[in-house]
């Protein structure tokens, strides 16, 4: 074990000496350009860094594009549970709804019929169209949280 950690040592001794001339290296151009073979023009090996102004501004660009889709998405759900409402309201409303006024036909008539067939069908349908809607009014409040959205 003690000949292991004199091996450590002796590497890390070595590895800190290295960083540390690291940081004071400047880069010889002239050399460079010394090495290379005939013909071969150096600034095809300059390394182009992008300014930062447009990093940011393509950052911006997308953050933009990512809000503005997500906000469309909403505009697209809230139309979705307040078309699913309305049709709610239409199909098992109080007033004026299918079910209503297929409870209040006359007997020996069409509705009448209608009723005694078609009430339970309205009624799951019903149902079934209130749960879809409350689950995408769960979906809709979550629409400010970061995990849904493409950033």
């Amino acid at each position: 074990m003690q000949g292991i950690n004199n091996i450590m040592t002796k590497f890390e001794n070595r590895f800190f000496k290295v960083l540390s001339e690291a940081d004071e290296f400047t880069p010889d151009e002239e050399a460079f350009t010394a090495s290379l073979d005939d013909g071969t023009d150096p600034d095809e090996f300059s390394a182009d860094t992008p300014d930062i102004n447009d990093v940011d501004e393509t950052a911006m660009a997308a953050a933009e594009a990512s809000t503005a889709h997500q906000a469309e998405m909403t505009r697209q759900l809230e139309s979705w549970v307040s078309d699913m409402d309305n049709f709610l309201h239409k199909l098992n409303g109080q007033e004026g709804s299918i079910q209503s006024t297929l409870a209040t036909s006359e007997a020996d008539t069409i509705f009448d019929r209608m009723k005694q067939s078609e009430q339970r069908k309205i009624t799951r349908v019903a149902t079934e169209l209130a749960s879809l809607a409350e689950s995408f009014r769960g979906y809709l409040s979550q629409t400010s949280n970061p995990a849904y959205k493409h950033v």
